[in-house]
This record gives C-alpha cells, sequence and structure tokens, in this order.
C-alpha cells in the first residue's frame, strides 16, 4: 500500500508542493500569478467587446444595404382602386374618336371601364349603329317592357317625346352633346331635352353624390352603368354577376360621384379601340326587340 493511503480520504484534497520553495518565496509567486491572471482577463475582455462592436457595426451595415438593394428591385405595385390614366394627348389619336378600356378590382368586386374619347354621345332607337364604323362606342339604355314593347319612364331622342313616365328615379339627358347623370323624381333637363333637341331617359339610380342608392331587385347578374368618374363619363361593367347593392358599393369605391344603371345581362354593346380594333358584348339576339335603344358615341 502506498503511504499517501494512510493520510488522506476519498473526501479530501492534497496540495503538494516544492520543499525548496520557502513560505514567503511561494506567498510572492502565487501574488505574481494572481496579477498575471488578471491581466491576461482583462486583456481577453477587451478584445471580445472590440470584436463584437465591430461585428455588430459591420452586420448593421450589411443589412442596410440590403434592404436598400431589396426596396430598389421592389416591383411598383398600382393601388387596388386606381383608374390608369388614358392616352388622350398622344399625337396619334388626338382629335380621333375612340374608346379606351380600363380593367380594374375594387375591393374584389372585377370591373371593366369604357371611356370614350373625342366622341359626341346621342340616344337612338334600332340597330342601325351595330355596322356604323364610325361609332366607337354603344351600349343598351333604357329598360323596355315586356307586355307591350315600350320603353319604361320617360324617354326623349333629338327632341321628340318617344315616352313618359317617372318609375325610376335616375335619368341621363344629352344636351348640346352634354351628358349629365343625376337622379330626381323631376328635373329641368327634361324640357331642356325637348325643347333642345336633346335626349333623356330613365334608369334606377346606383350612386348620387358618391353615396350608394339602394334598389329593390335583389338579384345577381353581369351589370353595367353610366358613370361620372374623375369628371369623364364612362361604362362600367362588372365582370361577374354580381347584385346591385355590391355593384352601387363597387362604383362608389372606384370613384363615381353619380352613376345610373344600364341594360346589363348578355345586352349586346360594343367598342372600338384606339387602333381601329371593334369588340364586341353580349348577343345579337336581343337587337329585334320592339324599341330597343342605345346610348351611341360617334
Amino acid at each position: 500500500m502506498n503511504h499517501w493511503d494512510s493520510d488522506i480520504n476519498d473526501d479530501e484534497i492534497r496540495i503538494i508542493s516544492s520543499d525548496s520553495n520557502s513560505p514567503k518565496e511561494e506567498k510572492g509567486y502565487r501574488k505574481r500569478k494572481r496579477i498575471a491572471v488578471w491581466i491576461f482577463t482583462a486583456a481577453s475582455l477587451l478584445i471580445i467587446a472590440a470584436t463584437t462592436i465591430v461585428f455588430f457595426s459591420i452586420a448593421d451595415d450589411e443589412e442596410e444595404e440590403t434592404d436598400i438593394a431589396a426596396v430598389q428591385k421592389q416591383p411598383v405595385i398600382p393601388a387596388v382602386n386606381a383608374i390608369e390614366s388614358t392616352p388622350a394627348d398622344e399625337p396619334a389619336v388626338k382629335g380621333v374618336p375612340f374608346t379606351v378600356r380600363t380593367d380594374t378590382t375594387v375591393n374584389g368586386t372585377g370591373l371593366t371601364i369604357l371611356t370614350p374619347f373625342n366622341a359626341t354621345p346621342v340616344l337612338e332607337i334600332g340597330n342601325s349603329a351595330i355596322n356604323d364604323t364610325t361609332a366607337v362606342l354603344m351600349v343598351q339604355a333604357a329598360d323596355i317592357r315586356g307586355d307591350n314593347g315600350k320603353i319604361v319612364g320617360s324617354c326623349v331622342v333629338k327632341g321628340e317625346l318617344v315616352s313618359k313616365g317617372e318609375a325610376k328615379a335616375g335619368f341621363c339627358s344629352i344636351i348640346n352633346g352634354e351628358v349629365t347623370v343625376g337622379v330626381a323624381d323631376a328635373t329641368p333637363r327634361f324640357e331642356q331635352a325637348l325643347t333642345a333637341d336633346g335626349y333623356f331617359f330613365r334608369q334606377y339610380p346606383l350612386v348620387v353624390g358618391g353615396q350608394i342608392v339602394e334598389n329593390k331587385p335583389k338579384g345577381k347578374s353581369i351589370r353595367r352603368a353610366l358613370a361620372e368618374i374623375n369628371g369623364r363619363i364612362c361604362v362600367v361593367i362588372s365582370n361577374e354577376r354580381v347584385t346591385f347593392h355590391d355593384f352601387s358599393q363597387a362604383l362608389a369605391d372606384a370613384g363615381a360621384s353619380n352613376a345610373i344603371y344600364l341594360v346589363g345581362g348578355k345586352a349586346y354593346g360594343q367598342y372600338t379601340e384606339a387602333e381601329g380594333e371593334r369588340i364586341r358584348m353580349g348577343n345579337t339576339w336581343d337587337t329585334k326587340v320592339k324599341n330597343i335603344n342605345y346610348l351611341v358615341w360617334r
């Protein structure tokens, strides 16, 4: 057995020192050792701190540069409710009648906006405009009764009274080539249309003063409207079947100040783009209906 086994237990620690070192020398050695350890520790902490500051500084710079690069490469996304600018002032089409089509989505409702330029509107009865190459936009206007084929509500065509009635509060008047869309049970524009060889018809009101108007029909259908948006008169068509309420709300959200309904569903219509391409809408089977009438821009 080793002689150490007789004077130390398992839970004790033996410290072995050189017999040649005196207590005084050993004490000085330990003091110098502690100072060296403190100096080393302090130096290490300073190096770690400096490295950390440099690292985060570089990391911040790199992150900022990455963010700037990402912004520069990010595509510009137009606002959901924005209406495209039109090429009305382009020399190639200036003075030539044409229609601009704008497709947009307003709060989940897809809309097609047809805006005529350099064209004069009229209200016509019959189908003569269907094959007229000078017509750049035509859409059905007033409703027709199913029992007798007469136009619903008051209607004036080139100063002539075609029908009379106030079944619907919305109206459109065309006097001296100027279109007015409004809502009124009685309006002086009806008399003006009669005396100034103008045009007048009535339809459901949809928007007045930027506020929606509720209507009794609750079903869904492809809707069309004659609206004033950003000071321009245009035709707006829903891309899917919607209620009157949802269509009116979409028109108001798109910026319509006033709007009335037009014959929707599969009603016939057409428009001609600036390049001369004619686009037809709806079915032509309804063109044989008595007193069928159109808003036509030439």
